[in-house]
């Protein structure tokens, strides 16, 4: 294998692939790349058996071949030559050579036949998105994935058609404390689509692969995988094994009093006054009296802070306390110059609405304060 590549053109497809690599593996291969060329291109593979991404670019091919290499090391050194630089990559015996102006690497391989290759997909939906729809869904609905492992089946994005609106592809995300939901009309061909759980490490690939993308993202749905096709990348992802809970009975369907803030204004206040919130709760009153919204916080050990706002509110004075951390996760989602936020009393779930956006609710629980 001999082939010569541009640097920058060489490390976007290499900043993708090592991330899908784990740091710490058990297995060496796993921690490898798979570098294989024809008469034009290089393709890089990388995978942790759980997700695989296949990236192509052109190259300048003098023999093809293919080996698997570090990804980390790789990476590494190819971040590192100088910007715009060439590079030659030839394989002489078992090891790479990698050559830059007066830089040179040689890394030691692993063959190519001890490289796991994830099964294909099995039949299943098939259909086209907007990148940029691709996008909004994960961008609106990512934030609230759950981290602990124990509850593995909320450690994803719920996709999925719903059945109150079958013309739409709904992106649902919890961890118990909050909700997001966003939605897209129906692509043709995911009509059939049941509801899928895609991992939190996936949806990040996916959501790093649509940066560089314009256009759209053809999907291959099965019910074990998920197969994600751009103009020059493939990710190919399991799916998580579980049943995502009811989430629409924790949607508030009474919620009568409406706060509508300036977004702009609301977020810089929370983020003011949390300075001086504790690391662990990070908790914050709001009061409504009339048209102000004051927002306090009392910390035992930091100190105390306050600050009022002009509201548009004319409901029953209400106390209320959140995660401030949690209510600017969900501010920095809206879209619209102002946030709507439907309560009900001090001890249920706010619904938060963007105006500017159809189909995007949050749902946030509330906290003593």
């Amino acid at each position: 294998m001999n082939f010569t590549i541009d640097r920058n053109t060489f490390l976007k497809p290499l900043g993708h692939i090592y991330s899908v690599v784990e740091k710490r593996n058990t297995i060496p291969i796993l921690s490898n790349v798979l570098i294989e060329t024809n008469s034009s291109k290089v393709s890089l593979t990388a995978t942790d058996m759980d997700m695989d991404i296949v990236e192509t670019v052109e190259c300048i091919v003098s023999n093809p071949g293919k080996i698997t290499v570090a990804a980390h090391t790789l990476y590494d050194i190819v971040r590192k030559l100088t910007d715009g630089s060439e590079i030659k990559v030839e394989l002489k015996d078992t090891n790479l050579e990698i050559s830059s102006s007066k830089s040179q690497f040689i890394l030691p391989t692993l063959p190519v036949d001890d490289y796991p290759v994830m099964t294909d997909i099995e039949k299943g939906s098939n259909f086209s998105v907007q990148s940029i729809d691709l996008a909004n869904l994960i961008d609106n609905t990512k934030f609230a994935i759950s981290l602990e492992e124990t509850r593995y089946y909320l450690n994803g994005i719920y996709l999925h058609v719903p059945t109150s609106n079958k013309d739409k592809l709904r992106a649902v995300a919890t961890d118990g404390h909050r909700l997001a939901q966003a939605e897209i009309p129906l692509p043709n061909g995911a009509e059939e689509l049941q509801g899928i759980i895609l991992p939190r490490k996936a949806v990040g690939e996916i959501r790093k692969l649509i940066d560089s993308t314009d256009g759209q993202v053809k999907v291959i749905i099965s019910s074990t995988k998920a197969k994600f096709i751009f103009p020059n990348s493939i990710l190919t992802t399991k799916l998580i094994d579980g049943a995502f809970p009811d989430y629409q009975r924790v949607i508030p369907q009474k919620n009568l009093n409406k706060l509508i803030v300036s977004n702009n204004d609301f977020s810089k206040a929370i983020d003011r006054v949390s300075t001086v919130s504790m690391e662990k709760s990070r908790a914050v009153k709001l009061s409504l009296k009339g048209n102000i919204l004051a927002l306090n916080v009392n910390s035992h050990d930091l100190g105390n802070a306050s600050e009022e706002l002009e509201v548009n509110y004319d409901c029953d004075n209400l106390d209320i306390g959140f995660n401030s951390k949690y209510l600017l996760d969900i501010a920095a989602q809206i879209q619209g110059k102002e946030i709507e936020i439907l309560l009900s009393d001090s001890a249920s779930p706010a619904l938060i609405t963007d105006p500017d956006q159809d189909g995007v609710i949050f749902v946030l629980m509330p906290m003593r304060v």
